[in-house]
This record gives structure tokens, C-alpha cells and sequence, in this order.
């Protein structure tokens, strides 16, 4: 591309990794990638190719959104609990019309997930533009939710909200779910013999709803997260894409939770290192996207070919 090699990555790896505020800045940016990977994982073990959970994301900070702007009244325990339950909600049930589309219709979900996605979209900028702007800003958002259901930091020495745990919980449910639990071994036995699934007398059309559902109730977390860690506000473009990279990561992963930590982790240093190379030798938005793509095709063409190869 015409730029120089070394002056790119050294100005990645210190955007990213080079002192504990830039540190902190990585691990703000793990937290939705995490989340994301998950949501993707789950869907993917059953064979549910959820694209759309970056349209869950925004329905579960909508929702949030709404309870923390119209029900300050309430206790903040309680506040707290209904917002990102209600956030959980939301997504699941976005991600829950494709999955019984698919399920009962045998509709393909890679489209409905997609096309869901622009309704989110669409839908935010009506609400932050329109019934929820706040009359006081200029710009197209809301007023900022009630601090009562606000994410604190973790120390003032490691100012990273508590969606890390929220994340790392999301995690070790996620890997109970899918690996210890009878449910989880159905959404595996679906997703790998759909055919052997209905022989063993799994109900299928249940498990793919349930699995889509849970795949989008992650979403929303992640939304609410996003809300209540770092925006504390609804406003167009929450996320910059989470819920595509979320795809990348769970493929490098392989789908299995724990390891969406480090694979979240290597791509929020991309993330944060990418955007300083933006800013430092004004390297184009496309290249940086570009470095996303290669990183990941590095990985995941090898893989295929190997697979192949031993076939």
C-alpha cells in the first residue's frame, strides 16, 4: 500500500499495548468482541448462521436504553437487573423470528438475519432523531439513562468497566450451556447430523429457536453493555461492527467459548491499533479492514486447506 511495514505495526502494537491507559482502552474493546463471539458460537453450534447479531446488539441497547430514560422510579437494584434483562430479551427475540422462520418455514437465515439487521439500524435513527432525541443536544441521540444502571469502572488505576466480568460470566455460562448441560448436547447434535438428531428423537425445530434465541439474547447483552459501560446514552453507530467481527472470531475460536477470550482479545488490538494507523499516517478506513480480513483469511484458508488435504 505504499506505507512502511515497521512504522505500521510498532505504531499497532504501542496504540494498543503501550502503557496501562492504552491497555485498558484493548480490554474496553474485548468486552463487546467477546460477547459478540458467544452470541455467534452458540448459533454456530447448531448450524444457525446468525448474521445478525449486530441488529440484537442494538435492540438490547434500545431496550436498555428505554428502561433506564422511562422507569427511574424504581428501585436501582431492580432498575439495574430489569434493564439488562430486558436487553436480553429484546435480542433474543430479534434473533428468535429467523430462528423459527428457519425452523418451522425452513427459510434461510442467513438472509432474515441480515435484513433484520437494517431494521435495528433504521430503527435507532428514528428513535434518537425523533420521540427519544434529547431537546438539549444538537446531534441525533437521547438523554443519558439513569446512573443507576450505569457499568463503574473496575479501579481508578484500570479504568475498564465491569462489562469484563459480565463478559467473562457470559463466557463460563456459555461453555457450562454447550459442554455440561443435556440442552447443549442437543444444539451439538443438531448442528453436526441434523438427520441422526431426529433419529435420536430430538425435537430440531425446538433447538433451533431456543439456540437462536439464546444466540440473540447475548446480543442484547452486549448492547447493554456497550450502554451502560461506556455511551450511557443511545446514539446512531454504537457499535462499529461488533457483531460482524464476532463471526471472525468465533471462526478462529472454532467455536469454543474460552477461546473467544484470546481470539476477542488479538482483535481488539487490531481494533485499537487499526484506528491509530488512521490517525498516524493516515492509512484509509478500507485498508484498516483489509488488515482485519487478511489476518483472519491467514487463518481460517490454511485451516480449510488442511482439512482437505487430510479428506
Amino acid at each position: 500500500m505504499g506505507y512502511d511495514p515497521l512504522t505500521a505495526f510498532q505504531t499497532l502494537a504501542m496504540a494498543s499495548l503501550g502503557g496501562y491507559g492504552r491497555i485498558a482502552e484493548t480490554f474496553i474493546k474485548t468486552i463487546p468482541l467477546l460477547i459478540c463471539g458467544l452470541a455467534v458460537t452458540i448459533a454456530f453450534k447448531a448450524n444457525f448462521w446468525n448474521i445478525g447479531v449486530e441488529g440484537q446488539l442494538y435492540w438490547g441497547a434500545i431496550a436498555f436504553t428505554g428502561i433506564g430514560l422511562y422507569m427511574t422510579n424504581l428501585p436501582p437494584a431492580l432498575q439495574f437487573l430489569l434493564a439488562f434483562l430486558l436487553a436480553f430479551l429484546a435480542g433474543g427475540f430479534w434473533a428468535f423470528i429467523p430462528g423459527a422462520l428457519k425452523a418451522y418455514l425452513e427459510v434461510n437465515e442467513i438472509i432474515t438475519t441480515i435484513m433484520l439487521n437494517y431494521i435495528a439500524f433504521l430503527f435507532v435513527d428514528y428513535l434518537v432523531s425523533g420521540p427519544w432525541k434529547d431537546p438539549m443536544a444538537f446531534e441525533p441521540l437521547t438523554r443519558k439513562v439513569s446512573e443507576a444502571i450505569w457499568l463503574p469502572t473496575i479501579s481508578s488505576y484500570f479504568c475498564v468497566h465491569y462489562g469484563l466480568v459480565i463478559a467473562i460470566i457470559c463466557v463460563i455460562a456459555t461453555y457450562i450451556i454447550l459442554n455440561k448441560s443435556s440442552l447443549g448436547y442437543e444444539i451439538r447434535v443438531v448442528g453436526s447430523n441434523i438427520r441422526a438428531a431426529r433419529i435420536g428423537g430430538i425435537k430440531v425445530a425446538k433447538i433451533v429457536v431456543l439456540t437462536s434465541f439464546l444466540s440473540g439474547g447475548l446480543g442484547g447483552i452486549c448492547g447493554a453493555c456497550e450502554i451502560a459501560g461506556i455511551h450511557h446514552r443511545l446514539l446512531r453507530g454504537i457499535s462499529p461492527g461488533y457483531g460482524f467481527l464476532g463471526i471472525i472470531i468465533a471462526l478462529l475460536a472454532k467455536n469454543h467459548p474460552i477461546w473467544n477470550i484470546p481470539a476477542a482479545f488479538f482483535f481488539a488490538i487490531l481494533v485499537v491499533g487499526t484506528d491509530a494507523l488512521q490517525r498516524t499516517i493516515a492509512m484509509p478506513a478500507a485498508a484498516v479492514y483489509a488488515i482485519q480480513a487478511l489476518v483472519a483469511l491467514s487463518v481460517l484458508v490454511p485451516e480449510c486447506l488442511l482439512r482437505r488435504w487430510k479428506v
